[in-house]
């Protein structure tokens, strides 16, 4: 209950001192604008990925690429065009799940970097609102990554 006291007291602070919370929240979304995310799914029978997402630190995608085999499967039948549009949705919301986890360090660091506790939730208020696609690297087993 105290944390919460303590944290709704510091945050009723920075509302006092609106240009700090302003420069925070372009300073966040300055970072995310630069990251982006990578997943790769859909493994090939060779190991190499049959589609790769990349998400935007603005919850953007930014491509989709798919790997010719893959393509074919979509052109052989109807059973193979509904397999190959299930792994796109899914390669696409894991991006961008993984997307909002960029998201979700990016405003933690800054609010500590303010003074503020973790305080759940602050990521919605900092997040993108949308905006415009990056392209930066990322892996596809964690999150983003800088230029």
């Amino acid at each position: 209950m105290f944390d919460s006291l303590k944290a709704m007291g510091a945050l009723a602070g920075l509302m006092k001192n609106k240009e700090v919370l302003a420069q925070a929240f372009t300073r966040v979304r300055a970072e995310l604008g630069t990251r982006t995310v990578t997943v790769e799914g859909a493994r090939l029978p060779d190991g190499a990925p049959g589609i790769s997402v990349v998400a935007s630190g603005e919850l953007e995608i930014v491509s989709v690429t798919l790997a010719p085999a893959l393509l074919a499967q979509a052109a052989q039948d109807e059973a193979g065009r509904a397999r190959v549009q299930e792994l796109i949705a899914r390669a696409c919301n894991a991006a961008l799940a993984r997307a909002k986890g960029v998201i979700a360090e990016e405003v933690s660091k800054e609010s500590k970097a303010m003074g503020l506790p973790d305080m759940p939730g602050l990521s919605e208020l900092l997040g993108p609102a949308g905006g415009s696609g990056s392209s930066v690297g990322g892996g596809g087993s964690g999150g983003g990554s800088r230029p």
